[in-house]
């Protein structure tokens, strides 16, 4: 596998940095994951980096060299983070109202095909850059109640930005109720695509621009830039900030053979249908948690 992977996180305005983010590879198969300690409630950090630990370990544990099935992986491992938390919370006698819950965001890349799921308003952005044909980009549908207004036609995308209810989420790692982990098709990559991980207190701030500039330069260069840039449009109460991001190399065709007569390639009809899968949901209702 060829790809390149970089991240970068900031505290921005707050006292600490709640956000937890790592990225663990075998040979076959890489695994990406963003957490976001949740506001209003007690040691966000922990149960943000309860997650982080879940999922490396459960892919330590299963990746050997690949994983037999990623979305279930990715499925099981944010149950499992889910009631360590809980667990914790009830060892520490944390009251259910302010027991620590964060958000989640994981992403598994595996024979040339990406698979994520998420809990929260963590985002995941698909982008992929034809060269001879527009910019297309998919990203994850927040587990929010701002997003369902928008869903609804009650606000538009640009109302919601700041909207006061934004930060209100109704799916999440940790607390009495039972997360919502929304799970992805597996989405075949071509060369250059890019996956990029973040946080909310990433992606709120920059809207447009994170897709925009993101890949106009090696990611050494945009992933801190881009940080740089939402932290100062937050301002100085800006969220903690962190962005994980991939671009993905596709392997050159005259290394590994020519394809074999009855494989069809993956074309750019594939990559609109299972793009297309991702933007279904199902309604959830909402227990009004803060992000």
């Amino acid at each position: 596998m060829n790809y390149t992977i970089v991240h970068d996180s900031r505290i921005g305005g707050r006292e600490i940095n709640q956000d937890r983010a790592a990225w663990l590879a075998t040979e076959s198969t890489v695994l990406m994951v963003v957490a976001d300690g949740m506001g209003g409630h007690l040691q966000g950090e922990v149960a943000a980096q309860i997650a982080i630990d879940t999922l490396i370990e459960r892919f330590r544990a299963e990746a050997k060299t690949r994983l037999a099935e990623p979305a279930e992986f990715l499925a099981e491992s944010m149950r499992q983070a889910h009631r360590t938390i809980v667990r914790y919370a009830a060892e520490c006698r944390i009251s259910a109202h302010v027991a620590p819950r964060t958000t989640c965001i994981a992403c598994v890349v595996q024979d040339g095909k990406a698979s994520w799921a998420h809990a929260g308003d963590s985002r995941l952005y698909l982008i992929h850059q034809h060269p001879q044909g527009p910019v297309r980009v998919a990203h994850t549908r927040d587990h929010s109640v701002v997003q369902r207004m928008v869903d609804a036609g009650s606000i538009s995308e640009a109302e919601a930005v700041g909207h006061p209810l934004r930060n209100r989420v109704f799916s999440c790692l940790g607390g009495d109720a039972a997360p919502q982990i929304e799970v992805s098709a597996a989405i075949p990559l071509q060369d250059g695509d890019l996956i990029a991980l973040c946080t909310d207190g990433a992606w709120s701030p920059l809207g447009e621009t994170l897709v925009a500039e993101i890949g106009r330069a090696p990611l050494t260069t945009t992933v801190p830039h881009l940080l740089d840039a939402a932290e100062r449009a937050a301002g100085p109460r800006a969220d903690n900030l962190t962005l994980v991001a991939m671009r993905w190399e596709a392997p050159d065709p005259d290394a590994v053979g020519a394809r074999k007569a009855h494989e069809a390639p993956v074309s750019d009809v594939d990559i609109e249908q299972a793009i297309a899968q991702i933007r279904r949901r199902n309604p959830h209702k909402p227990n009004g948690a803060s992000s």
